[in-house]
């Protein structure tokens, strides 16, 4: 049970198909020689690596994007050392100022399980980036399983200058004369140590500005006793980088954060229910801040878990009406209401130990089972009550009963077990998830073909003393049933059914020797009513 409580939830099952993406940037590099001289390279250089299936790619304006589809049952994590160890490798190939690749693995376990937004009254979209960035981002990064990339939308900040063509010409000026001499007086650098007494002091030199107004004072160049000041030839601004994304939330600017979940073993309700409780107890953000998961994939397999728990207790309680009043016993109702719990908890556990999880797939399996679960226990338990009506102890007719029925409930399991078969000749994604969902179909069977086989008769002879006379229906074997002056409403039911049950299966055996006598007209009439329907 402990291991069936501690079995990951996500909506689908673990897909492994390892998809390795890699993103190299080179800034204000076009398309063409981001293809040319980044992406073509890498894609050539990554044939070296094993199990490799297929190869997509991108080139954008500074960007080139890699994905790696390996295949099937390889090991992700060994496909992701073989990709960084091949693009370090290229490298030094690439065109100077090429920054390191970012080397990322995907499968399907990547999608988001949740969405965070952010909003609030009297807060630019330029503070709201910076808050899920800065601040928020960091303390749900810390829930156990979860992983949050970077935030979309809002505006990211960014400080600019913004230099007059006509007054750096009349300077003698570059614009790269400019961005070096920024880069140059905004630094800090070691310089040295002092040592006084028992201590040993650690000496920085720090020009870096503070202020906006501190860069418009930089000096760019000196020409004699004259310095030429960024002032001089434009202005700095507390501004932000080209927005290529917006997001709103009831009409106003926002942010939205996505938390994915890491790897296939975590548990999806787990990670949701731990940004929820993270986002309620965030510090160091301004009360003006309003965050709310717009979107939460734990809702659809909390649904799934609670259809699936409607599902069985219909059924449940529909089976054992049906029990109840066609054998008349309260213990055999009980024997056959345990089948489908017991199926089910085994079947679990076989999942758990073999490194499943709940999802909607295996959920979906079970709930398909769930009506072929009982039926295994219900044709023993019936055969039981058989040889007890012979006037056969419980014991005896617990034994025999069940070997009697064994062969043929084992074939019956057997038949439906088989139809699943073909699910093994699939391929891709749609092999991990009808596997998933056939092998609960295939587990739970056999778990109730075992459950009616160990546990039916076991209850039977321990708990079921004598047969209720619930009728063999035959009519060459006429039933006799004694009536008591006083019988409670469950025994007077109990034999009011069985008599109108009898008087019905002898009707029917009338027909059917009817038809028997009779087979030609029989045909013709049913083919004339067959034919008078099609037209």
């Amino acid at each position: 049970m402990t291991s069936v409580l501690r079995m990951p939830v996500d909506m689908f099952p673990a897909m492994n198909i390892p998809v390795v993406a890699v993103a190299t940037f080179y800034s204000g590099m076009p398309p063409e020689q981001i293809e040319t001289d980044i992406t073509s390279r890498f894609e050539r250089f990554f044939t070296l690596g094993a199990g490799i299936e297929h190869m997509e790619s991108r080139s954008l304006p500074g960007v080139s994007v890699i994905k790696v589809y390996f295949q099937p049952g390889t090991n992700a994590d060994s496909d992701v050392t073989t990709i960084s160890n091949l693009a370090m490798a290229q490298l030094r190939r690439l065109p100077p100022g090429t920054l390191p690749p970012v080397i990322l693995k995907f499968d399907a376990s990547s999608l988001p399980v949740c969405l965070v937004t952010f909003k609030g009254e009297g807060l630019n979209e330029t503070a709201l980036r910076d808050l899920a960035q800065f601040q928020v981002r960091n303390q749900v990064a810390s829930v156990p399983g979860a992983s949050v990339p970077q935030p979309f939308g809002g505006r990211y900040r960014q400080i600019m200058v913004y230099a007059d063509p006509y007054k750096l010409e009349a300077h003698q000026l570059s614009l790269m004369d400019v961005v070096r001499s920024i880069n140059n007086a905004n630094l800090i650098l070691p310089a040295g140590d002092l040592q006084l007494g028992q201590l040993d002091y650690n000496i920085y030199t720090n020009s870096q500005v503070s202020s906006v107004e501190d860069i418009d004072r930089l000096p760019i160049k000196t020409v004699g006793v004259s310095t030429v000041r960024v002032a001089d030839i434009g202005y700095a601004k507390d501004a932000q980088q080209i927005q290529t994304n917006l997001v709103r939330v009831d009409g106003q600017p926002s942010v939205y954060v996505p938390v994915l979940k890491q790897g296939g073993d975590t548990n999806t309700i787990a990670v949701v229910n731990g940004v929820r409780d993270r986002l309620k107890n965030l510090f160091d953000v301004p009360k003006e801040l309003v965050t709310n998961v717009v979107f939460d994939q734990s809702a659809f397999v909390k649904a799934a878990i609670e259809t699936l728990g409607h599902e069985g207790a219909i059924g449940l309680f529909l089976t054992s009406v049906m029990i109840l009043i066609f054998l008349g016993s309260l213990r055999a109702t009980v024997a056959v209401f345990f089948s489908i719990p017991l199926s089910a908890l085994a079947a679990a556990i076989a999942l758990a130990l073999g490194g499943s999880s709940i999802n909607s797939m295996v959920l979906g399996g079970l709930a398909l089972a769930f009506s072929r679960l009982i039926d295994n226990s219900v044709v023993v338990l019936e055969n039981i009550y058989r040889h007890l009506e012979l006037g056969e102890s419980p014991e005896v007719a617990s034994e025999k009963g069940g070997r009697e029925v064994a062969l043929p409930v084992l074939a019956a399991t057997l038949t439906t077990v088989v139809v699943f078969f073909p699910v093994t000749f699939l391929y891709g994604v749609s092999k991990f998830l009808f596997s998933a969902l056939a092998l609960a179909v295939v587990l739970s069977l056999f778990a109730s073909f075992i459950v009616a086989m160990t546990v039916v008769p076991l209850f039977c002879a321990r708990f079921i003393k004598a047969a209720s006379h619930h009728g063999t229906p035959s009519s060459e074997q006429p039933v006799t049933v004694d009536m008591p002056r006083r019988r409670s409403f469950g025994p007077r039911f109990n034999i009011w059914f069985n008599q109108g049950f009898e008087t019905f299966l002898k009707t029917y055996d009338s027909l059917v020797g009817v038809v028997l006598r009779g087979p030609v007209p029989t045909l013709v009439g049913f083919a004339a009513i067959f034919v008078a329907g099609l037209a």
